[in-house]
């Protein structure tokens, strides 16, 4: 009998792991730019470094993860189902504000690295 227990619960806690680690993860925005009026070049330059990773993991990784997630979650709906089109919405719904979310925050933070950037091209021009 515990065999039998056993043997139906371990696909279950395998199926439940692996659909928890599909999950997109929401990419970090770096906590901090260096100040452009004062940073040096190294800071500057290991900065640009976390701007193109984050760049990067928001726009290769996330927002396809999303679009992964979403055809996922429209493909499990039943398209019999008299509230499949309501499903559906739903689903668009939360992936274009988790989607417009992310390019939002990810826009706020360009900008915020384009003004100390800005202030460091100054500083080292002389203005």
């Amino acid at each position: 009998m515990k065999f039998l227990t056993v043997a139906a619960i371990v696909p279950f806690l395998l199926a439940t792991s692996l659909a928890a680690e599909a999950a997109c993860i929401y990419p970090q925005a770096p906590k901090s730019v260096p100040n452009g009026s004062s940073a040096t070049k190294e800071e500057m330059l290991a900065a640009q470094t976390m701007v193109k990773d984050y760049l990067k993991s928001v726009q290769d990784d996330y927002l396809p993860c999303l679009e992964q997630e979403r055809v996922a979650a429209i493909g499990a709906l039943d398209n019999m189902d008299p509230e499949y089109t309501a499903k559906k919405a739903s689903i668009d719904t939360i992936h274009g504000k988790k989607h417009n979310a992310a390019l939002e925050e990810l826009q706020a933070f360009v900008q915020r690295w384009n003004v100390e950037r800005k202030a460091f091209q100054d500083k080292t021009s002389g203005k």
